[in-house]
């Protein structure tokens, strides 16, 4: 029993420890001192030698064990093995010049010698110190928890009534006002926190009772104190563990949190047992009570839970103080290398519970099936004549859960069971059936509440227990096919990690919520706990509102090479089989866990193998799917202990390939894929092709890497601006940078432009247009159109949705058409508003519309919004007229009824269009030798357009009210073939190749080995095109002609341009003839013939191809016919798309800017027929695409942003980008003739499929129109007037 040590004493022990601390300190000096007192006298140089070797490495023994305990690393021992070696050898020199003048050392043999014996010698002293040496507890394997009681179900909260059980079942937090035997410990203001860098010094201050109040500071209980207090930092790597990767071993600097909380039990508590649950805190811990030790446990990631109640009988004033010693490093940490931030701390609850007397059941468990078979399993205590319990009842209600807040409409019973307990019984089983179940699946979340009572021989309840129920069955048929409730279901999922930006790992039910809620938003429907148990509020969550679940156990090993090596290792067994075993059985009741995973990339092994036997033995009823590894040494998700084929990151073609392999009969889901890094997600529509095609069944979808960027936010000392931090951001030397970086979400739960990809391709709706837009009878009939709907639903047929349409048109922002209808296998829509007589009547005739037609919710879902969008799509219409039509009608409609198709109408209304100058105007050219320009005027005193002769870019284009476009920066249009890298543009081999060799080396292995698989930048790089250094356009020689002024129908002056990009180091990149033909009215084609005959031959792709210019500030006012929308949603890319629709949009730099955690590309718009810049009176320029060939329409894509390609590809954090004021600073934009793709298979290799490259080996010629806006001209009537004239 622990006495308090008198002070006086205390002082002494302290003292004495002080004196411990300086031996340690001075040890590797006084072992010298002692060893060269012992040196022979009188003996050879050879026994000398002997005695040197020999001693250095017994004094290196002790010296390392006394100063690092059980801490014995390679580098350690040789550093004091050299260390007392070379003195004890300058000893032998010593002694040997004293008496013979000629004596000289073989330093070349020695050192052979001495390299052979210390070798030898350190693996015999290691293995003698793991055999012999006590080590600590967090730094033994086979040691993972002292006195944690056994694991049970989440949901155990030891009720006294069955009805506050009841009421408890479906109640998200775990203390409500119906657990009256729980207190929350969780506070803001209660725990007091001491930090120090030495676990056992930490412990002996607690048990010495050595609280010095001023090393104490307020901490919030749950938190991770990295985040919470001055003290630590957090660090992020991927790969690479931030300590020496020796396991069990670890540094003996290692942070540890001191925690400290007074409480008192609440009054009503009278008797029973007393216990304190900690739902999740690490990476190890030793739990204190009122001074006593309690406990000590890891798994930073489950609970642990340890017996108080001796602890609690010892305070005589009601006053208990709670001290816990948290360790940030333990061998538990070796088996906790996620790609996530290192974090320590308190981070989930601490309850402290009563269980009152005649509390026997310790553990229950429930089993419900598709077809109604039910069971409930109890494990009971006290065996023998303590055991006070003599009948279990079990009784299952079908009730309503109506809300999140717990309220719920009371159901029929559907089960009653009840069994008599036999005083030497443990497990009761009690099971029977209910009658037509309603189905749990993540589209239809039927529960069901379970009641557990247990009675006395008097029949009073002693104790009642509940949870929620779903009947369902998850198997895997004999054709390899996964299926719930025997209907084959396509996995939507996503990855998630815990992360806040504020918090970290500590997450709160409303981020939980607010995470689920997002996902079901977009049609996700399943989510991988990667790589760690979640807190028992988010499976709560998923189980009410339906989310198919992958619960992942607190397992990887990512960093150890082999990456097998602790799997294999027996000595582990139990630290593996443990965090398995134990997920399992506090989840196992949960409804939405579809499938159990047995950790991440962590090899293959003897370990595992026992770990997954233990889980089947546990819960047979789910399928366990594990990725050991991710690449074919560990097996590629195809390994004997996965029930489904999981690889990471296939390629379509692979994962196509493992769907129909012959000798397969797993299911095939992708435990991740598209990585989601920064501007990516690209190839995604492939993928989904696959998992939608229905003859490919065992294809069934995967889990995108992942749902939230991992930032933290964090303050930029010098700029003052709040960013996201990244790996290194907080001074951790090692981390991996922004790998993090890589969610559909930023931290803040802002959606990428990728999110709505996502939700496109995975909407459970598909439209098919079965007919063209047909016009009946006479020229007032609306125009009907027919949809073929296919509901791709497991389990819920179209009833709980509508079909909402609207009509739009590249004549305006406004629909043409809007309505309803109700939605099933085939609808026929009546466009309302598409008349033949009502389009006549319009302001501007459209030349194209299109038909949008959306599925939504009727009603309002916890959670969705009355009219949430669940599934939409567009096409492209054709009208066309059946039966008589009114003369009148059609004599003015020609072009509109005919077909609206893309081209120049033919007899339709213009709207009153004028053009934007005058056609008959004089147009006049000279040459400015001062500045090397050429002025292009109109009537002699006008300036409309400036060459520069040295560059051959436009410097000047003005528009008719005298305002010049274009800001007054150098080479402001000039052709573009950079862009600011992505993340998916620097992944490459020789990015891996970085974190073990030296930049220099990596050139020469892919000079050697070839360089195929290095990123696209590096080629970039060294092929003159990066964005840092940019080529620059040269012209060689430019020609005026104006012959064409000479003729009686000539309206225009054509000057060529003969240009190169030149690199910045020199050297042509390619060769360019630009032809400006510079009209009467102000209007100015631009045509481009590009030939890059001097690329690098290992070039795969030109980033862009297409020409940039630098606009006025004030034409922020932007307004484009293509694909997008006004928000940052609206970006897109040849290989991003899906998503964004044709139509008219308007927005500013500032909205299309995506401000991604890294800078880099971003903001394009495909598809672009037009798009146009203007101030707030509506003057500036409108560009128009325009076509080389006769019949044929061209699209450009273009981007609008504030920063320069420049800027974006220099800054690393968003702070990096220079302050820029909309309507202030000039507005950079690219016309992009051809734009890479951004890929996102995965981040490490090139992922651009050949697709979505632009070929560096071909020619291009291309063309736009640059049409300057007068004041209050419209760009959707001026985009239809011809131009030139």
């Amino acid at each position: 029993m622990h006495t308090h040590t008198p002070k006086a004493h205390r002082v002494t022990f302290l003292s004495r420890h002080s004196k411990r601390a300086w031996l340690k300190t001075e040890l590797d000096h006084v072992v010298v001192k002692i060893l060269v007192f012992l040196m022979p006298t009188n003996a050879t140089y050879s026994q000398l030698l002997f005695f040197s070797l020999t001693a250095a490495l017994v004094g290196c023994y002790v010296t390392v064990l006394s100063k690092y305990e059980s801490y014995l690393t390679e580098t350690h021992f040789f550093y004091y093995e050299s260390y007392i070696l070379n003195a004890l050898l300058n000893q032998v020199a010593l002694e040997y010049q004293k008496t013979d003048a000629n004596y000289q050392i073989n330093v070349n043999a020695l050192l052979l010698w001495h390299c052979f014996y210390a070798v030898v010698a350190f693996f015999i002293l290691r293995s003698f110190a793991r055999a012999f040496m006590p080590a600590e507890d967090w730094e033994n394997p086979s040691i993972t928890q002292r006195r944690r009681l056994p694991m049970r179900s989440s949901s155990m909260r030891y009720s006294e009534t069955s009805s506050d059980a009841r009421d408890q079942a479906t109640q998200v937090p775990l203390c409500t006002a119906f657990t009256k035997n729980v207190l929350l410990l969780d506070s803001q203001t209660e725990w007091r926190f001491m930090y120090t860098e030495d676990p056992a010094e930490a412990k002996f201050l607690v048990w010495g009772k050595e609280h010095d109040p001023k090393k104490y500071c307020n901490v919030p209980v749950p938190s991770n104190w990295q985040l919470s207090t001055p003290h630590d930092i957090p660090i992020y790597t991927n790969v690479k563990y931030p300590f020496p990767a020796t396991p069990p071993y670890l540094p003996r600097k290692n942070p540890t949190g001191c925690y400290q909380r007074k409480f008192k039990l609440p009054k009503s508590w009278k008797g029973g047992a007393y216990s304190i649950l900690f739902h999740g805190a690490g990476s190890a811990y030793y739990a204190y009570v009122n001074g006593a030790l309690v406990g000590y446990s890891q798994d930073s990631c489950l609970p642990a839970e340890f017996d108080v109640t001796e602890q609690l009988k010892r305070s005589k004033t009601g006053d208990h103080t709670l001290e816990v010693v948290c360790i940030r490093w333990s061998d538990g940490s070796f088996l906790e290398d996620q790609d996530h931030w290192w974090l320590s701390g308190i981070a989930r609850s601490v309850e402290l519970i009563r269980k009152p007397e005649g509390c026997d059941v310790v553990d229950f468990s429930t089993q419900a099936d598709m077809n109604g078979h039910f069971s409930t399993s109890v494990l009971l205590a006290n065996k023998g004549s303590g055991r006070k319990t003599k009948k279990i009842s079990v009784k299952l209600y079908a009730d309503v859960q109506t809300s999140l807040g717990g309220e719920y409409k009371k159901g029929e019973e559907v089960f009653r069971g009840s069994a008599n307990v036999d005083s030497r019984e443990e497990n009761i089983v009690v099971s029977g059936f209910v009658q037509k179940p309603k189905l749990w699946t993540a589209e239809t979340p039927n529960l069901y509440t379970c009641v557990v009572t247990t009675e006395d021989e008097k029949g009073n309840t002693l104790q009642a227990e509940s949870t929620r129920v779903g009947f369902k069955t998850v198997e895997i048929t004999s054709k390899g096919v996964f299926m719930v409730n025997a209907k084959a279901i396509t996995v939507a999922g996503v990855n998630r990690h815990d992360h806040h930006p504020d918090t970290g790992k500590t997450m709160t039910i409303a981020t939980f919520l607010e995470d689920i809620t997002a996902l079901k938003q977009n049609n996700f429907n399943a989510i991988r706990t990667c790589h760690y148990p979640n807190s028992t509020e988010f499976y709560k969550l998923c189980d009410y509102l339906g989310m198919y679940v992958c619960d992942e156990a607190n397992i990887e090993v990512h960093g150890m090479q082999p990456m097998g090596k602790l799997a294999s290792d027996p000595y582990w067994t139990q630290a593996f089989c443990e965090r398995i075993t134990r997920m399992a059985q506090r989840d196992r009741n949960h409804a939405c866990i579809t499938t159990w995973s047995l950790g991440n990339e962590s090899g293959r092994g003897c370990c595992l193998t026992e770990a997954r036997a233990r889980l089947r033995a546990i819960d047979p009823s789910r399928p366990i799917m594990y990725e050991s590894g991710g690449d074919l040494i560990q097996g590629t998700g195809r390994t004997e202990l996965t029930d489904i084929i999981c690889p990471m990151y296939p390629p379509v073609a692979l994962t196509n390939e493992l769907g129909t392999r012959a000798d397969e009969d797993r299911p095939v889901i992708l435990c991740e894929f598209t990585h989601a890094m920064g501007n990516s997600n690209g190839n995604l529509d492939r993928y989904w092709d696959l998992f939608w095609d229905e003859s490919k069944p065992r294809i069934q979808g995967g889990y995108v890497w992942d749902m939230v960027d991992q930032g933290l936010r964090k303050i930029d000392p010098k700029t003052k601006k709040e960013f996201w931090a990244y790996g290194g951001d907080f001074g951790d030397v090692i981390n991996d940078k922004q790998f993090c970086i890589n969610g559909l979400w930023f931290p803040d739960r802002k959606p990428h432009p990728a999110v709505a990809e996502c939700k496109r391709l995975m909407q459970p709706i598909k439209f098919d247009l079965h007919s063209d837009a047909v016009i009946k009878g006479s020229g007032s009939a609306a125009p009907e159109v027919s949809l073929k709907v296919k509901n791709r639903y497991s389990f819920s047929d179209l009833s709980h949705l509508e079909l909402t349409y609207t009509v739009t048109s590249d004549a305006s922002d406004a629909p043409l058409s809007t309505g309803s209808a109700a939605l099933s296998d085939f609808v026929t829509l009546k466009l309302k508003g598409c008349e033949p007589s009502t389009l006549v009547n319009l302001p501007l005739s459209p030349t194209r519309v299109w038909l949008n037609v959306s599925a939504v919710m009727k009603k309002e879902t916890e959670w969705s919004s009355k009219g949430h969008i669940i599934a939409q799509a567009q096409f492209e219409v054709t009208l066309k007229i059946e039966g008589e039509v009114d003369s009148d009608v059609q004599s003015r409609s020609q072009g509109i009824l005919r077909k609206f198709t893309m081209g120049t109408m033919t007899g339709a209304k213009t709207g009153g269009l004028v053009t934007s100058g005058n056609p008959e105007a004089d147009l006049t050219v000279s040459e400015d030798t001062a500045k090397k320009a050429y002025n292009f005027d109109i009537d002699s005193h006008k300036r409309a357009v400036v060459i520069d002769k040295q560059t051959g870019s436009l410097t000047e284009l003005v528009t008719p009210s005298g305002k010049n476009v274009l800001a007054k920066l150098p080479n402001n249009i000039s052709l573009n073939v950079t862009r600011a890298a992505t993340d998916n543009d620097r992944g490459g081999a020789q990015m891996l190749m970085d974190f073990v060799l030296p930049p220099a080396a990596v050139n020469v292995v892919g000079s050697v080995l070839g360089t195929d698989l290095f990123s696209h930048e590096y080629h970039w790089a060294r092929g003159g095109l990066a964005a840092s250094s940019a080529p620059s356009q040269v012209c060689k020689s430019i020609t005026v002609d104006d012959s064409a002024l000479k003729d009686q129908a000539g309206n225009y002056i054509e000057t060529q341009c003969k240009t190169s990009m030149v690199k910045t180091g020199g050297g042509e990149v390619l060769e360019c003839e630009i032809f400006y033909r510079i009209y009467r009215n102000g209007d100015v084609q631009v045509r481009c013939s590009i030939d890059p005959k001097n690329m690098r031959k290992e070039l795969k792709s030109l980033p862009r191809l297409g020409l940039s210019l630098a606009l006025d500030p004030s034409l922020f006012n932007i307004t484009y016919l293509g694909q997008g929308a006004g928000d940052v949603l609206g970006e897109n890319y040849p290989d991003r798309n899906t998503c964004a629709d044709f139509g008219v949009y308007t927005t500013t730099p500032k909205e299309m800017h995506v401000n991604y955690v890294v800078p880099g590309e971003n903001g394009a718009r495909g598809g672009c027929d037009w798009a146009a810049f203007t101030d707030k009176e509506g003057a500036g320029l409108l560009i128009r695409a325009d076509s080389l060939k006769a019949g044929e329409k061209s699209f450009f894509s273009f981007s609008a942003s504030l920063f320069s390609i420049a800027e974006l590809e220099a800054a690393e954090h968003t702070y990096d980008l220079p302050n820029k004021g909309q309507g202030n600073d000039p507005i950079f934009v690219n016309i992009d003739h051809k734009i890479m793709g951004i890929g996102g298979d995965c981040s490490w290799l090139p992922c651009v499929y050949d697709d979505y490259l632009v070929n560096p080996k071909e020619k291009y010629s291309f063309a736009f129109w640059m049409c300057p806006l007068a004041k209050g001209q419209s760009p959707y009537a001026q985009s239809k007037r011809p131009v030139g004239i």
